[in-house]
């Protein structure tokens, strides 16, 4: 009988040891899965903000060649409604309007790679795509090229059309 009891008492620590260490070995894999969770969400947030980051500066790129001289003033007559080209009795030749237009174009282009953010692009470009967009002058000498090539410029128009919708 003593024997037995032994046993059975020897069985019985055992089964508790086990259960220790089965209860140690869940813990431990609770505290992995939280410890991994942690991680990817470091991670993912990290991520966001170097994208934001770039975003940011891929935005003051853009700006600083909108604020060039040429690209500057021509903005201006465009917000004040003047004229534009020379041959309406403005001071700009094509080749300033292709120039200020294909930065639009690359500003379209690095938007739907999704490389600047929709506010960013929106906060900072907006104003000044859509005036550009709906000045006259600009939309005749579009009219006037894509005779030769309908592909010219349709990323600033795409652009153009979706902060429109935004707007509305």
């Amino acid at each position: 009988m003593k024997t037995m009891d032994k046993n059975t008492t020897q069985n019985e620590k055992e089964a508790k040891k086990d259960n220790r260490w089965k209860l140690i070995s869940k813990l431990l894999r609770i505290l992995e899965v939280i410890a991994i969770t942690g991680g990817v969400i470091f991670a993912l947030v990290q991520i966001r903000d170097v994208r934001n980051n770039q975003s940011a500066q891929l935005m003051l790129e853009f700006n600083r060649s909108l604020s060039a001289p040429a690209n500057s003033r021509l903005i201006t007559v465009i917000e004040n409604g003047g004229p534009v080209l020379k041959e309406n009795g403005g001071e700009f030749t094509t080749t300033d309007i292709d120039q200020y237009l294909t930065i639009y174009e690359l500003l379209n282009n690095v938007h739907e790679a999704g490389l600047i953010t929709d506010d960013m692009l929106y906060n900072a470009f907006a104003y000044e795509v859509v005036r550009t967009y709906k000045n006259q002058e600009i939309q005749t000498y579009l009219e006037k090229i894509r005779k030769e090539d309908k592909s010219f410029f349709i990323g600033f128009e795409s652009l153009a059309k979706s902060l429109i919708k935004v707007d509305n």
